[in-house]
Protein backbone atom coordinates (compact mmCIF):
# COMPACT_ATOMS: atom_id res chain seq x y z
CA UNK A 1 0.00 0.00 0.00
CA UNK A 2 1.33 3.55 -1.37
CA UNK A 3 1.68 6.14 1.79
CA UNK A 4 0.28 8.32 -0.44
CA UNK A 5 -1.35 9.44 -3.94
CA UNK A 6 -0.79 13.30 -4.55
CA UNK A 7 -3.48 14.12 -7.04
CA UNK A 8 -2.00 17.13 -9.86
CA UNK A 9 1.16 17.67 -10.85
CA UNK A 10 1.11 21.57 -10.99
CA UNK A 11 3.50 23.08 -8.74
CA UNK A 12 0.94 22.42 -5.75
CA UNK A 13 1.69 19.02 -6.24
CA UNK A 14 5.20 18.87 -6.79
CA UNK A 15 5.77 20.76 -3.59
CA UNK A 16 3.69 18.34 -1.64
CA UNK A 17 5.58 15.37 -3.17
CA UNK A 18 8.66 16.81 -2.29
CA UNK A 19 7.70 17.22 0.65
CA UNK A 20 6.37 13.79 1.64
CA UNK A 21 9.07 12.33 0.21
CA UNK A 22 11.75 14.29 2.21
CA UNK A 23 10.31 13.82 5.27
CA UNK A 24 10.89 9.80 4.67
CA UNK A 25 7.56 8.66 3.21
CA UNK A 26 9.13 6.58 0.25
CA UNK A 27 5.78 5.02 -1.37
CA UNK A 28 4.23 8.78 -2.86
CA UNK A 29 3.03 8.47 -6.02
CA UNK A 30 1.76 12.17 -8.03
CA UNK A 31 -0.78 11.54 -10.72
CA UNK A 32 -2.15 13.82 -13.20
CA UNK A 33 -4.04 13.49 -16.30
CA UNK A 34 -2.04 16.24 -18.50
CA UNK A 35 1.14 14.54 -20.40
CA UNK A 36 3.35 16.88 -18.60
CA UNK A 37 3.45 18.49 -15.48
CA UNK A 38 2.84 22.31 -14.89
CA UNK A 39 -0.68 22.22 -14.08
CA UNK A 40 -2.97 24.74 -15.33
CA UNK A 41 -0.04 26.94 -16.25
CA UNK A 42 0.71 24.44 -19.46
CA UNK A 43 -2.70 25.36 -21.18
CA UNK A 44 -3.14 29.04 -20.33
CA UNK A 45 -2.79 31.87 -22.74
CA UNK A 46 0.54 32.66 -25.25
CA UNK A 47 1.85 35.48 -23.43
CA UNK A 48 1.00 34.47 -20.28
CA UNK A 49 3.60 36.18 -17.47
CA UNK A 50 3.50 35.44 -13.74
CA UNK A 51 2.04 38.33 -11.80
CA UNK A 52 4.88 37.24 -9.40
CA UNK A 53 8.15 37.99 -9.56
CA UNK A 54 11.08 35.51 -9.58
CA UNK A 55 11.86 36.02 -5.90
CA UNK A 56 8.50 35.02 -4.90
CA UNK A 57 7.80 32.61 -7.33
CA UNK A 58 10.64 30.33 -6.61
CA UNK A 59 10.70 27.22 -3.87
CA UNK A 60 12.07 28.17 -0.46
CA UNK A 61 15.03 25.43 -1.22
CA UNK A 62 15.53 25.46 -4.38
CA UNK A 63 17.32 28.40 -6.05
CA UNK A 64 17.70 27.79 -9.79
CA UNK A 65 21.12 28.92 -10.84
CA UNK A 66 18.91 30.59 -13.91
CA UNK A 67 17.51 32.76 -11.86
CA UNK A 68 20.38 34.60 -10.63
CA UNK A 69 20.23 36.42 -14.30
CA UNK A 70 16.81 37.06 -14.73
CA UNK A 71 17.93 40.61 -12.91
CA UNK A 72 17.44 43.78 -14.84
CA UNK A 73 21.14 44.80 -14.41
CA UNK A 74 22.01 41.01 -16.11
CA UNK A 75 19.94 42.17 -19.20
CA UNK A 76 16.93 39.50 -17.94
CA UNK A 77 13.58 39.82 -16.77
CA UNK A 78 12.21 39.92 -12.83
CA UNK A 79 9.28 37.54 -14.04
CA UNK A 80 8.93 34.20 -16.08
CA UNK A 81 6.97 33.79 -18.84
CA UNK A 82 4.80 30.25 -18.55
CA UNK A 83 8.05 28.20 -20.38
CA UNK A 84 10.73 29.11 -17.93
CA UNK A 85 7.83 28.38 -14.83
CA UNK A 86 7.64 25.13 -16.27
CA UNK A 87 11.56 24.60 -16.65
CA UNK A 88 11.92 25.34 -13.10
CA UNK A 89 9.35 22.84 -11.82
CA UNK A 90 10.80 20.46 -14.07
CA UNK A 91 14.53 21.43 -12.65
CA UNK A 92 13.17 21.45 -8.97
CA UNK A 93 11.40 17.84 -9.53
CA UNK A 94 14.53 16.56 -10.98
CA UNK A 95 17.12 17.91 -8.14
CA UNK A 96 15.05 16.79 -5.66
CA UNK A 97 15.13 12.87 -7.58
CA UNK A 98 10.54 13.11 -7.89
CA UNK A 99 10.27 13.28 -11.62
CA UNK A 100 10.39 9.00 -11.56
CA UNK A 101 7.09 9.29 -8.59
CA UNK A 102 5.44 11.45 -11.46
CA UNK A 103 2.03 9.44 -13.61
CA UNK A 104 1.12 11.27 -16.52
CA UNK A 105 -1.97 10.88 -19.00
CA UNK A 106 -3.08 9.33 -15.76
CA UNK A 107 -6.36 10.72 -14.79
CA UNK A 108 -8.28 10.20 -11.50
CA UNK A 109 -11.61 8.24 -12.29
CA UNK A 110 -12.46 7.66 -9.18
CA UNK A 111 -11.17 7.44 -5.15
CA UNK A 112 -12.96 4.92 -3.21
CA UNK A 113 -12.73 5.36 0.68
CA UNK A 114 -11.67 1.95 2.20
CA UNK A 115 -11.07 0.86 5.36
CA UNK A 116 -7.38 1.09 5.75
CA UNK A 117 -7.11 4.22 3.65
CA UNK A 118 -8.57 4.88 -0.30
CA UNK A 119 -8.40 3.44 -3.94
CA UNK A 120 -7.59 5.75 -6.35
CA UNK A 121 -9.06 4.26 -9.66
CA UNK A 122 -7.61 6.22 -12.62
CA UNK A 123 -8.52 6.53 -15.87
CA UNK A 124 -6.50 3.90 -17.63
CA UNK A 125 -8.02 1.37 -15.58
CA UNK A 126 -4.69 0.61 -12.75
CA UNK A 127 -6.15 0.81 -9.64
CA UNK A 128 -3.68 2.74 -6.55
CA UNK A 129 -3.88 1.56 -2.79
CA UNK A 130 -3.24 4.43 -0.38
CA UNK A 131 -3.08 5.18 3.42
CA UNK A 132 -3.70 9.04 2.08
CA UNK A 133 -4.36 11.40 -0.88
CA UNK A 134 -3.73 14.70 -1.37
CA UNK A 135 -5.89 16.85 -3.13
CA UNK A 136 -4.07 19.33 -5.50
CA UNK A 137 -5.89 20.06 -8.09
CA UNK A 138 -6.49 23.71 -7.55
CA UNK A 139 -9.81 25.80 -8.42
CA UNK A 140 -9.01 26.75 -11.89
CA UNK A 141 -11.28 24.03 -13.10
CA UNK A 142 -15.14 24.78 -13.92
CA UNK A 143 -15.61 28.43 -15.52
CA UNK A 144 -17.79 30.63 -13.74
CA UNK A 145 -20.07 32.93 -15.82
CA UNK A 146 -23.21 35.35 -15.24
CA UNK A 147 -26.42 34.13 -15.19
CA UNK A 148 -27.27 36.46 -18.39
CA UNK A 149 -24.41 34.40 -20.39
CA UNK A 150 -27.31 32.33 -21.17
CA UNK A 151 -28.96 35.49 -23.36
CA UNK A 152 -26.03 36.08 -25.69
CA UNK A 153 -27.37 33.73 -28.21
CA UNK A 154 -26.43 35.59 -32.02
CA UNK A 155 -23.21 36.42 -30.71
CA UNK A 156 -19.65 34.14 -29.92
CA UNK A 157 -19.00 34.11 -26.10
CA UNK A 158 -16.14 32.19 -24.29
CA UNK A 159 -13.94 31.81 -20.92
CA UNK A 160 -10.56 33.37 -20.32
CA UNK A 161 -9.53 29.53 -20.10
CA UNK A 162 -9.86 29.03 -23.71
CA UNK A 163 -8.26 32.71 -24.50
CA UNK A 164 -4.91 31.67 -26.48
CA UNK A 165 -4.11 35.17 -28.43
CA UNK A 166 -6.39 38.45 -29.98
CA UNK A 167 -6.21 36.30 -33.31
CA UNK A 168 -9.87 36.22 -34.50
CA UNK A 169 -10.76 39.91 -32.48
CA UNK A 170 -9.59 42.19 -35.47
CA UNK A 171 -11.42 45.28 -35.68
CA UNK A 172 -14.34 43.44 -33.68
CA UNK A 173 -16.22 45.45 -30.86
CA UNK A 174 -15.53 43.08 -27.87
CA UNK A 175 -16.61 42.74 -24.42
CA UNK A 176 -14.49 41.60 -21.92
CA UNK A 177 -16.04 41.21 -18.64
CA UNK A 178 -13.96 40.64 -15.42
CA UNK A 179 -10.58 43.04 -14.45
CA UNK A 180 -8.31 40.75 -12.20
CA UNK A 181 -4.92 39.71 -13.40
CA UNK A 182 -6.14 37.22 -16.77
CA UNK A 183 -8.47 39.85 -17.29
CA UNK A 184 -6.40 42.59 -17.52
CA UNK A 185 -4.24 41.01 -19.83
CA UNK A 186 -6.71 39.85 -22.54
CA UNK A 187 -7.96 43.35 -22.11
CA UNK A 188 -4.79 44.82 -23.19
CA UNK A 189 -4.03 42.37 -25.59
CA UNK A 190 -8.26 42.33 -27.43
CA UNK A 191 -8.29 45.95 -27.09
CA UNK A 192 -4.92 46.61 -29.13
CA UNK A 193 -6.27 44.87 -32.31
CA UNK A 194 -10.34 45.82 -31.46
CA UNK A 195 -12.51 47.92 -33.18
CA UNK A 196 -14.06 48.93 -30.04
CA UNK A 197 -13.14 47.11 -26.44
CA UNK A 198 -15.16 47.76 -23.18
CA UNK A 199 -14.57 46.02 -20.03
CA UNK A 200 -17.12 45.63 -17.52
CA UNK A 201 -16.26 45.60 -13.97
CA UNK A 202 -19.36 44.79 -10.77
CA UNK A 203 -16.83 46.92 -8.76
CA UNK A 204 -13.46 47.29 -9.24
CA UNK A 205 -10.55 45.41 -10.81
CA UNK A 206 -8.94 44.59 -7.29
CA UNK A 207 -5.74 46.67 -6.03
CA UNK A 208 -3.65 47.35 -9.43
CA UNK A 209 -0.24 47.55 -8.75
CA UNK A 210 2.49 47.44 -12.15
CA UNK A 211 5.01 44.40 -11.96
CA UNK A 212 7.83 46.72 -11.86
CA UNK A 213 8.64 50.26 -10.61
CA UNK A 214 11.21 52.35 -10.92
CA UNK A 215 13.10 49.19 -12.45
CA UNK A 216 12.53 46.86 -9.78
CA UNK A 217 9.69 43.79 -9.10
CA UNK A 218 7.20 46.14 -7.24
CA UNK A 219 6.06 42.83 -4.87
CA UNK A 220 9.97 43.12 -3.44
CA UNK A 221 8.03 45.70 -1.28
CA UNK A 222 5.33 43.50 -0.32
CA UNK A 223 8.10 42.98 2.72
CA UNK A 224 7.59 43.38 6.85
CA UNK A 225 8.51 46.81 6.72
CA UNK A 226 4.90 48.10 5.41
CA UNK A 227 3.07 44.62 5.38
CA UNK A 228 3.86 44.44 9.12
CA UNK A 229 1.57 47.54 9.93
CA UNK A 230 -1.95 46.83 11.21
CA UNK A 231 -4.80 46.29 8.36
CA UNK A 232 -6.94 48.92 9.14
CA UNK A 233 -3.86 51.58 7.88
CA UNK A 234 -4.54 49.84 4.42
CA UNK A 235 -7.22 52.98 3.63
CA UNK A 236 -4.66 55.49 4.19
CA UNK A 237 -2.02 53.70 2.50
CA UNK A 238 -3.98 53.45 -0.62
CA UNK A 239 -4.63 56.66 -0.42
CA UNK A 240 -0.93 57.72 -0.10
CA UNK A 241 0.00 55.40 -3.11
CA UNK A 242 -2.91 57.05 -5.10
CA UNK A 243 -1.48 60.66 -4.52
CA UNK A 244 1.82 59.16 -5.85
CA UNK A 245 0.64 57.97 -8.98
CA UNK A 246 -1.63 61.52 -9.83
CA UNK A 247 1.60 63.26 -9.00
CA UNK A 248 3.68 61.77 -11.77
CA UNK A 249 1.56 62.73 -14.46
CA UNK A 250 1.64 59.80 -16.56
CA UNK A 251 -1.12 58.87 -18.26
CA UNK A 252 -1.27 55.13 -17.22
CA UNK A 253 -0.84 55.79 -14.03
CA UNK A 254 -3.55 57.95 -14.20
CA UNK A 255 -5.62 55.76 -15.38
CA UNK A 256 -5.02 53.10 -12.34
CA UNK A 257 -5.58 55.72 -9.79
CA UNK A 258 -8.91 55.99 -11.44
CA UNK A 259 -9.29 52.17 -10.97
CA UNK A 260 -7.79 51.83 -7.34
CA UNK A 261 -10.44 54.69 -6.64
CA UNK A 262 -13.30 52.25 -7.04
CA UNK A 263 -12.14 50.14 -4.63
CA UNK A 264 -14.90 50.91 -1.39
CA UNK A 265 -13.21 48.35 1.00
CA UNK A 266 -12.80 49.76 4.33
CA UNK A 267 -8.83 48.61 4.26
CA UNK A 268 -8.21 50.11 1.24
CA UNK A 269 -5.40 48.48 -0.80
CA UNK A 270 -5.81 45.47 2.49
CA UNK A 271 -9.12 45.28 1.93
CA UNK A 272 -9.48 43.28 -1.63
CA UNK A 273 -6.68 41.19 -3.90
CA UNK A 274 -4.17 42.47 -5.98
CA UNK A 275 -3.72 42.62 -9.56
CA UNK A 276 -0.28 43.05 -10.23
CA UNK A 277 -0.58 44.13 -13.71
CA UNK A 278 -0.86 47.34 -15.51
CA UNK A 279 -1.94 46.06 -18.13
CA UNK A 280 -5.70 47.29 -18.09
CA UNK A 281 -4.77 50.86 -17.37
CA UNK A 282 -2.34 50.76 -20.58
CA UNK A 283 -5.40 49.58 -22.00
CA UNK A 284 -7.69 52.42 -21.88
CA UNK A 285 -4.70 54.94 -21.75
CA UNK A 286 -3.21 53.95 -24.76
CA UNK A 287 -5.85 51.62 -27.07
CA UNK A 288 -8.84 53.73 -26.27
CA UNK A 289 -10.77 50.60 -24.53
CA UNK A 290 -13.60 51.81 -22.34
CA UNK A 291 -14.18 50.80 -18.36
CA UNK A 292 -17.81 50.00 -18.00
CA UNK A 293 -20.31 48.75 -15.00
CA UNK A 294 -21.53 45.40 -14.73
CA UNK A 295 -24.53 44.27 -17.82
CA UNK A 296 -27.80 44.85 -16.70
CA UNK A 297 -29.38 44.04 -19.78
CA UNK A 298 -29.06 42.00 -22.97
CA UNK A 299 -30.81 42.73 -25.84
CA UNK A 300 -30.85 41.24 -29.99
CA UNK A 301 -29.16 38.13 -28.36
CA UNK A 302 -26.49 39.99 -26.91
CA UNK A 303 -25.46 42.63 -29.98
CA UNK A 304 -27.17 44.92 -27.18
CA UNK A 305 -26.01 45.42 -24.03
CA UNK A 306 -27.01 47.96 -21.04
CA UNK A 307 -25.27 48.26 -18.01
CA UNK A 308 -26.26 48.91 -14.81
CA UNK A 309 -25.41 52.51 -15.02
CA UNK A 310 -27.33 53.14 -18.34
CA UNK A 311 -24.37 53.27 -20.40
CA UNK A 312 -25.60 51.27 -24.29
CA UNK A 313 -23.23 49.20 -25.84
CA UNK A 314 -24.09 48.21 -29.64
CA UNK A 315 -22.82 46.48 -32.39
CA UNK A 316 -21.76 43.84 -30.25
CA UNK A 317 -19.43 41.27 -31.91
CA UNK A 318 -18.23 38.69 -29.03
CA UNK A 319 -17.68 38.63 -25.07
CA UNK A 320 -14.93 37.09 -22.95
CA UNK A 321 -15.45 36.18 -19.63
CA UNK A 322 -12.65 36.55 -17.18
CA UNK A 323 -14.89 35.98 -13.89
CA UNK A 324 -12.99 33.22 -12.32
CA UNK A 325 -14.06 29.63 -11.65
CA UNK A 326 -16.45 27.69 -9.18
CA UNK A 327 -15.14 26.32 -6.21
CA UNK A 328 -13.74 22.51 -7.29
CA UNK A 329 -16.25 20.03 -6.33
CA UNK A 330 -13.62 17.11 -6.67
CA UNK A 331 -16.50 15.04 -7.91
CA UNK A 332 -13.86 12.04 -7.92
CA UNK A 333 -13.90 12.03 -4.66
CA UNK A 334 -17.06 10.63 -2.32
CA UNK A 335 -19.75 12.71 -1.84
CA UNK A 336 -19.14 13.91 1.88
CA UNK A 337 -16.07 15.17 0.24
CA UNK A 338 -17.74 17.31 -2.46
CA UNK A 339 -17.35 20.95 -1.92
CA UNK A 340 -15.48 21.48 1.04
CA UNK A 341 -15.11 24.88 1.45
CA UNK A 342 -11.51 25.91 2.23
CA UNK A 343 -12.52 29.07 5.09
CA UNK A 344 -13.69 25.49 7.51
CA UNK A 345 -10.48 23.89 6.64
CA UNK A 346 -7.49 24.08 8.85
CA UNK A 347 -5.37 26.47 7.33
CA UNK A 348 -7.19 25.79 3.96
CA UNK A 349 -5.89 22.63 4.25
CA UNK A 350 -6.70 19.79 6.52
CA UNK A 351 -10.31 19.18 7.82
CA UNK A 352 -11.01 18.59 11.42
CA UNK A 353 -13.34 15.75 10.69
CA UNK A 354 -10.72 13.79 8.39
CA UNK A 355 -7.45 14.62 9.57
CA UNK A 356 -4.41 13.48 7.80
CA UNK A 357 -6.05 11.19 5.60
CA UNK A 358 -6.76 13.69 2.86
CA UNK A 359 -5.41 17.15 2.56
CA UNK A 360 -6.11 20.19 -0.19
CA UNK A 361 -3.03 21.79 -1.57
CA UNK A 362 -3.14 24.82 -3.47
CA UNK A 363 -6.71 26.20 -2.17
CA UNK A 364 -5.54 29.42 -0.28
CA UNK A 365 -5.53 32.31 -2.75
CA UNK A 366 -3.30 35.33 -1.15
CA UNK A 367 -4.36 39.37 -1.22
CA UNK A 368 -0.62 40.03 -2.17
CA UNK A 369 2.64 37.87 -1.98
CA UNK A 370 1.98 34.56 -4.30
CA UNK A 371 0.45 31.59 -4.46
CA UNK A 372 3.41 29.49 -4.48
CA UNK A 373 4.25 29.73 -1.11
CA UNK A 374 1.16 28.93 0.73
CA UNK A 375 1.72 25.94 -1.41
CA UNK A 376 4.77 24.74 -0.03
CA UNK A 377 3.55 25.82 3.30
CA UNK A 378 0.84 23.50 3.26
CA UNK A 379 2.62 20.78 2.04
CA UNK A 380 5.20 21.29 5.06
CA UNK A 381 2.50 20.66 7.03
CA UNK A 382 0.70 17.93 5.52
CA UNK A 383 4.36 15.94 5.17
CA UNK A 384 5.22 16.72 8.83
CA UNK A 385 2.17 15.27 10.40
CA UNK A 386 1.57 12.36 7.35
CA UNK A 387 5.61 11.10 8.73
CA UNK A 388 4.67 11.46 12.32
CA UNK A 389 7.26 14.13 12.92
CA UNK A 390 4.96 16.31 14.25
CA UNK A 391 1.14 15.22 15.67
CA UNK A 392 -2.33 16.65 13.91
CA UNK A 393 -2.95 19.81 16.01
CA UNK A 394 -6.44 18.67 18.35
CA UNK A 395 -9.85 19.16 16.47
CA UNK A 396 -10.76 21.92 19.54
CA UNK A 397 -7.35 23.75 18.81
CA UNK A 398 -8.18 23.57 14.76
CA UNK A 399 -11.67 24.43 15.28
CA UNK A 400 -10.60 27.75 17.32
CA UNK A 401 -8.02 28.65 15.08
CA UNK A 402 -10.84 28.32 11.51
CA UNK A 403 -13.18 30.13 13.87
CA UNK A 404 -10.59 32.74 14.06
CA UNK A 405 -9.11 33.35 10.79
CA UNK A 406 -12.69 33.12 9.35
CA UNK A 407 -12.89 36.35 11.59
CA UNK A 408 -10.26 38.10 10.57
CA UNK A 409 -10.56 37.16 6.66
CA UNK A 410 -14.68 38.32 6.83
CA UNK A 411 -13.31 41.37 8.74
CA UNK A 412 -10.36 42.56 6.69
CA UNK A 413 -11.94 41.79 3.10
CA UNK A 414 -15.69 41.87 3.84
CA UNK A 415 -17.43 41.13 1.04
CA UNK A 416 -14.50 39.91 -1.18
CA UNK A 417 -14.38 37.34 1.77
CA UNK A 418 -17.53 36.01 1.16
CA UNK A 419 -17.32 35.67 -2.54
CA UNK A 420 -13.85 34.61 -2.89
CA UNK A 421 -13.88 31.62 -0.68
CA UNK A 422 -10.21 31.08 -0.89
CA UNK A 423 -9.08 34.40 -0.37
CA UNK A 424 -6.40 35.16 2.71
CA UNK A 425 -4.06 37.72 4.05
CA UNK A 426 -0.82 36.59 3.06
CA UNK A 427 1.02 37.60 6.04
CA UNK A 428 -1.23 36.22 8.58
CA UNK A 429 -1.50 32.95 6.42
CA UNK A 430 2.23 32.62 6.23
CA UNK A 431 2.94 33.65 9.82
CA UNK A 432 -0.10 32.17 11.39
CA UNK A 433 1.23 28.44 9.35
CA UNK A 434 4.84 29.28 10.84
CA UNK A 435 3.71 29.26 14.27
CA UNK A 436 2.04 25.72 13.71
CA UNK A 437 5.56 24.48 12.58
CA UNK A 438 8.10 26.18 14.32
CA UNK A 439 9.47 28.15 11.62
CA UNK A 440 8.47 31.58 12.01
CA UNK A 441 11.76 33.88 11.27
CA UNK A 442 12.91 35.47 15.40
CA UNK A 443 13.39 39.11 14.15
CA UNK A 444 13.80 40.41 17.74
CA UNK A 445 16.87 37.82 18.01
CA UNK A 446 17.90 38.78 14.25
CA UNK A 447 18.14 42.34 15.12
CA UNK A 448 20.87 42.17 18.00
CA UNK A 449 22.95 39.21 16.61
CA UNK A 450 22.67 39.61 12.82
CA UNK A 451 21.43 43.33 11.29
CA UNK A 452 22.56 42.08 7.98
CA UNK A 453 20.11 39.10 7.76
CA UNK A 454 17.18 41.28 9.91
CA UNK A 455 17.37 44.06 7.45
CA UNK A 456 17.10 41.10 4.27
CA UNK A 457 14.04 39.94 6.73
CA UNK A 458 12.35 43.11 6.80
CA UNK A 459 12.82 45.12 3.54
CA UNK A 460 13.48 41.96 1.58
CA UNK A 461 10.57 40.18 -0.09
CA UNK A 462 8.70 37.92 2.55
CA UNK A 463 9.12 34.99 0.32
CA UNK A 464 9.25 31.25 1.46
CA UNK A 465 13.02 31.03 2.53
CA UNK A 466 12.31 33.18 5.50
CA UNK A 467 10.89 29.74 6.85
CA UNK A 468 13.49 27.45 6.69
CA UNK A 469 15.79 29.69 8.59
CA UNK A 470 14.44 27.74 12.28
CA UNK A 471 12.01 25.00 12.82
CA UNK A 472 10.61 22.02 11.09
CA UNK A 473 11.79 21.76 8.24
CA UNK A 474 14.91 23.75 8.53
CA UNK A 475 18.10 24.45 6.27
CA UNK A 476 19.45 27.43 7.85
CA UNK A 477 22.90 27.27 5.44
CA UNK A 478 20.84 26.79 2.10
CA UNK A 479 18.55 29.91 3.37
CA UNK A 480 20.93 32.56 3.98
CA UNK A 481 22.64 31.72 1.23
CA UNK A 482 19.17 32.57 -0.88
CA UNK A 483 18.38 34.87 1.39
CA UNK A 484 21.53 37.31 0.92
CA UNK A 485 20.80 36.96 -2.99
CA UNK A 486 17.53 38.53 -2.84
CA UNK A 487 17.17 42.43 -3.15
CA UNK A 488 16.59 44.38 -0.77
CA UNK A 489 13.48 47.37 -1.24
CA UNK A 490 14.75 50.94 -2.40
CA UNK A 491 13.39 53.64 -0.52
CA UNK A 492 10.30 54.10 -2.74
CA UNK A 493 6.80 55.36 -2.16
CA UNK A 494 6.10 52.21 -0.45
CA UNK A 495 8.87 52.56 1.89
CA UNK A 496 7.91 55.91 2.85
CA UNK A 497 4.21 54.95 3.16
CA UNK A 498 4.95 52.32 5.41
CA UNK A 499 7.73 54.35 7.66
CA UNK A 500 4.59 57.43 7.98
CA UNK A 501 2.45 54.23 9.34
CA UNK A 502 5.46 53.07 12.30
CA UNK A 503 4.93 56.62 13.34
CA UNK A 504 1.43 57.12 13.28
CA UNK A 505 1.46 53.95 15.41
CA UNK A 506 3.74 55.41 17.67
CA UNK A 507 1.78 58.87 17.66
CA UNK A 508 -1.62 56.78 18.94
CA UNK A 509 0.23 54.31 21.23
CA UNK A 510 -0.45 57.00 23.92
CA UNK A 511 -4.15 57.45 22.75
CA UNK A 512 -4.62 54.08 23.05
CA UNK A 513 -3.28 53.95 26.87
CA UNK A 514 -4.96 56.29 28.07
CA UNK A 515 -8.40 54.98 26.53
CA UNK A 516 -8.10 52.01 28.22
Amino acid sequence: MLNCVVIGAGPAGLACTKELVENGLEDVVCVDRAPALGGVFINTYDNLILTSSVYYSVFSDFWSGDIRHQDVANGGRHFWRKAEAVQYWTDYANHYNITDRLKFNSGVDQVTETEDGWEVTLETGEVLETERIAVATGTNRRPSYPEWAKELTDIPYSHVETYRNNEGFENKNVLMVGGGESGSDVAYEISKVAANSWVSLRTSAGWIVPRVRRGMATDVSTHRGVWGLPREYGERLGRQLRKHDRSTENPVNLEAEKLNRKVAAKNGIWGTYGTKSYALPTAVANHDCKVVTEIAEVHDGGRKLVTASGEVLTDVDAVVFSTGYHSSSDEFLPEKYHNIDPRSMFKHSIHPKFGDKIAWIGRARPNFGSQFPLMEMQSRLFAQVASGKMPLVDQKTMQTSIAEDLKANLDQFENNAERIRSLVDYYRYMDGTADVLGCKPPLTKYFFTNPKLWRHLVYGPTQATQYRLVGRGAKPTLAKEIIYQLPVSTFNPVVKAGLRGRLVQLLERPKTLLAR
